[in-house]
């Protein structure tokens, strides 16, 4: 009976080591701008996107993705600051505005 009962007991342990998955897990890459200085009346592009408001602050961050993107922020119409910038995976950049 006990070696029934051990055999039992090994073949649990063989064939429930035999269900674990293998693979690796990525998450989504993303990057983060945060604007600095005087962000009063302040509107941002990314990549002549969609106009948005900013708020000061590190605490402050807008995602978007890891690469090459121009930043052109705008006051009351006009181009205050156009730069280029590069991101990596998971990198927040400042941007100063004056």
């Amino acid at each position: 009976m006990k070696i029934v009962l051990s055999i039992a007991i090994f073949l649990v342990f063989i064939i429930s080591g035999c269900g674990s998955k293998e693979g690796v897990v990525s998450s989504a890459q993303k990057s983060y701008l945060y604007f600095t200085g005087d962000t009063n009346g302040v509107e941002v592009s990314v990549d002549k996107g969609t106009l948005f408001s900013v708020k000061s602050g590190q605490e402050n961050q807008y995602g978007v993705k890891p690469g090459k993107h121009m930043v052109e922020a705008y006051r009351k119409g006009k181009v205050i600051l156009r730069r280029d910038i590069y991101l990596g995976d998971g990198i927040a950049k400042e941007i100063e505005v004056n």
